[in-house]
């Protein structure tokens, strides 16, 4: 089983790559470069992908921290309701 540091330096490798590919496209925009629509939708879609499953990575790892937190049962509940809400409902 890998330590916490392995794991946090796998967390943000997730958020580089989500980052290149954000950058990718910025740098497309601020040189003025020809985009190709169908290459940009892609990057776009693979940095919504790779953002999702750094959350739930995130989550599978430090659920039991957030929960432990001290923060108050409600506080935790109202919390979670809000991310679920905005996660599913647009």
């Amino acid at each position: 089983m890998p330590n916490a540091n392995d794991v946090d330096r796998q967390l943000v490798h997730r958020l580089n790559r989500v980052q290149g590919q954000i950058e990718a496209i910025r740098k497309r925009l601020l040189n003025n470069e020809p985009m190709d629509c169908v290459e940009t939708l892609r990057l776009i879609k693979a940095a919504n992908n790779a953002l999702k499953k750094f959350g739930e990575a995130y989550v599978s790892v430090h659920l039991k921290d957030c929960v432990r937190n001290d923060v108050s049962r409600e506080e935790l509940e109202q919390g979670l309701q809000e991310v679920v809400a905005s996660a599913f409902y647009l």
